[in-house]
């Protein structure tokens, strides 16, 4: 999955707005997503970031942890399928 379509799942998945989308990839970037301290290195982030609670930043988390581990299950299933 590229960045556009992961900022399009993310923005249509989380209900924000495209700029918020772009801080919260930012953030992600800035962070292994993958590993318990950096959940909470994300999260804290988040909060700071777009000073929201968190149980709003732990959804998005959960939300962008979905997309990412779904597009590397697909891509590991199916290496040479073209993204559409």
């Amino acid at each position: 999955m590229n960045k556009t379509k992961f900022l399009e799942k993310l923005s249509s998945e989380t209900g924000y707005s495209k700029e918020d989308t772009i801080l919260i990839n930012d953030i992600l970037e800035r962070n292994f997503v993958i590993s318990r301290k950096s959940k909470d290195k994300i999260v804290e982030d988040l909060i700071n970031t777009l000073k929201i609670d968190i149980e709003e930043a732990n959804r998005i988390y959960e939300i962008s942890s979905s997309i990412i581990a779904k597009a590397i299950k697909d891509k590991l299933i199916h290496p040479f399928r073209s993204e559409s």
